[in-house]
């Protein structure tokens, strides 16, 4: 069934085009608390709370948007009425036995995309969760376009602090299109370097939903890390599956 790969493939089309952020903005190696990390003219919009390197401190991680009002602009094509192309920026937090925090991480890369896409205004927000277990960092997108396509895809990523920094260690990736309910999905451990495959899912309908599974060896020749991620980085990744 082809359908995912160029479903999967589209997507990664919208993301190839965008171009990468190089912020400019500076941020103090530690504060006594995480609104100073937060620059003047910039907002926290999502966060999560937990141990992060095992030191049985509440460490925080937080993406920061920028409310530059020159950056909501109107659309004059499909999806909403007004996009809002403010960037965004992801900090980690570690946490101090004295309850200051220290800087750790930053991706201001364009990893965590703008709530609205200019090229691609149907695309709706991609972010949709960041959360921390077992010493873990998730973060998770979601692909949806309101015209266009039928396909809708959720990719999740993630890291564990090794070596310094943080790595990532574990990639899922789940489609189905919207008028059949056919599923497929990939799930990739690098540090195995082993990817399962699932194909002939369906949501909708029991009778068709014949999930089928394969694992496969990759060689994945780098380390993928936080601080380096990019919006496009998906398109690398996808290349070990198909």
């Amino acid at each position: 069934v082809l359908f995912m790969k160029r479903g999967l493939l589209f997507i990664l089309s919208v993301f190839l085009i965008c171009s990468l952020f190089a912020f400019g903005e500076s941020f103090p190696d530690k504060a006594k608390n995480v609104n100073g990390f937060v620059p003047t003219g910039w907002k926290t919009i999502l966060s999560a709370k937990g141990d992060l390197n095992n030191d049985k401190l509440e460490d925080v991680v937080i993406v920061i948007e920028k409310t530059d009002k020159a950056n909501i602009v109107k659309n004059e094509n499909l999806g909403s009425e007004y996009l809002n192309l403010n960037p965004r920026i992801l900090l980690v937090l570690f946490k101090q036995k004295n309850g200051s925090y220290i800087l750790v991480s930053k991706n201001d890369k364009g990893f965590i995309k703008s709530a609205g896409d200019k090229e691609n205004p149907a695309l709706m927000d991609t972010l949709d969760n960041i959360s921390i277990k077992n010493n873990i960092l998730k973060i998770k997108f979601n692909y949806f376009l309101s015209a266009g396509s039928w396909s809708v895809t959720q990719n999740s990523y993630t890291f564990r602090f090794q070596n310094k920094k943080f790595e990532l260690i574990g990639f899922d990736n789940n489609s189905y299109m919207r008028n059949s309910g056919n599923q497929e999905e990939f799930s990739i451990n690098f540090s195995i370097n082993k990817v399962k495959i699932t194909t002939g899912g369906n949501i909708f309908d029991e009778k068709a939903n014949k999930p089928k599974e394969e694992w496969k060896t990759i060689k994945a020749n780098k380390k993928y890390v936080l601080d380096e991620m990019t919006s496009d980085i998906v398109d690398e990744i996808a290349k070990y599956v198909y």
